[in-house]
């Protein structure tokens, strides 16, 4: 039986058994199993198959989106892909106003020399109306499709980020969306970067390395992939 065939039912035991789930799961001790909330949109993910993120992965982002409810400054992502993420960040931030960047096309240009396996028009299996009608339930969630990040121009000069989740795989799109958002990221505000331990996303390490060889703050790995940087 494929993966895929096994969405419904994992799903459903999430639901209706999450105690089960977890224990399964090795994780019954932990506070997850008070988030409800949490794990119903979990298990909507796990239904649709739309977020490539790790339940740790998952949990950390949700966890860093809920808690910067009570902080000044938007949110934002950049790869969306078929909106997994986005959702997580949607249904965590509260009245935030969350901004997201793609293509909504695939990959673009890559540099075999820095992206492993990825080549042009890879993810390209979503679409801007597909995403944006996942994410109609929640206020004040605005699309930038196009290439970034020219498609960041009509953001206003001023607004700060508390908040931004990185998921682009290649080495070229980290560097830029890094160069954007540090400086406009509010002390305290959190960069998540979603592959940077992943071995077969190369660019992704080599580009948040590289960045921030001379910044002040620290890269914070954490469990599995995802990397995590504070502003100082």
């Amino acid at each position: 039986m494929s993966f895929r065939l096994l969405h419904r039912p994992l799903a459903w035991l999430i639901e209706r058994h999450p105690r089960l789930y977890l224990r399964l799961k090795r994780m019954q001790g932990l506070r997850l199993g008070e988030q409800p909330g949490f794990l119903a949109l979990h298990a909507e993910l796990v239904r649709t198959g739309d977020c490539l993120m790790t339940l740790p992965e998952r949990y950390n982002l949700w966890t860093l989106a809920h808690r910067s409810r009570i902080r000044p400054g938007a949110l934002a992502e950049v790869g969306v892909y078929r909106g997994g993420s986005a959702r997580i960040l949607a249904a965590a931030k509260g009245d935030a106003a969350l901004h997201l960047f793609d293509t909504f096309d695939g990959m673009p240009a890559t540099e075999p020399a820095h992206d492993g396996r990825f080549i042009p028009g890879q993810l390209g299996d979503t679409s801007l109306a597909a995403v944006r009608e996942k994410l109609r339930p929640w206020p004040d969630v605005h699309f930038h499709p196009g290439f970034f990040p020219d498609t960041a121009a009509v953001l206003p000069a001023d607004l700060r980020f508390k908040l931004v989740h990185l998921d682009v795989d290649i080495r070229r799109s980290n560097l830029a969306a890094l160069e954007f958002f540090y400086p406009r990221l509010l002390p305290g505000g959190c960069l998540v970067v979603h592959d940077y331990n992943a071995r077969s996303v190369p660019g992704t390490k080599l580009a948040v390395d590289d960045f921030m060889r001379d910044k002040p703050e620290i890269v914070v790995e954490l469990w599995h992939t995802q990397a995590l940087i504070v502003k100082l």
